[in-house]
């Protein structure tokens, strides 16, 4: 299990701002953020605070994100607790999926894509 990242603001370097020539969404970099701390670490722990200050998003913005992800399978947390059984916080953990689509995830816009990848739906080709 990995510990509360004292470096957050380090391990943030690899997430994009931009995805697919696009500002990149807040759920976008959360999913990317995860998923590379999963491959090096198995999981990550933060203070929701402190990875809202350094993706320069609102904390609420941040939870919508997170439950978003949840909900589509896309990581999955675990409550931490300490020896007294008191909740110390969540340990998160990109899946299989959420990998995938996060390495999916590129700065520069893809020649004939309109818009780049929706997170939360699978890609349709266009009906012509």
């Amino acid at each position: 299990m990995s510990k509360k990242s004292k470096h957050t603001k380090d391990t943030l370097s690899g997430v994009s701002e931009r995805i697919n020539g696009r500002h990149a969404f807040v759920s976008e970099r959360v999913l990317q953020y995860i998923a590379e701390e999963t491959k090096k670490n198995g999981s990550v722990v933060f203070e929701k605070m402190t990875l809202a200050k350094h993706l320069n998003c609102y904390i609420r913005s941040l939870d919508r994100a997170i439950v978003a992800l949840r909900r589509e399978g896309l990581i999955i947390s675990e409550f931490l607790y300490a020896e007294n059984g008191a909740q110390m916080g969540n340990s998160y953990k990109a899946t299989p999926k959420g990998i995938a689509l996060a390495e999916r995830f590129s700065p520069d816009r893809k020649a004939g894509k309109r818009g780049g990848i929706n997170l939360l739906k699978e890609e349709e080709e266009p009906s012509v």
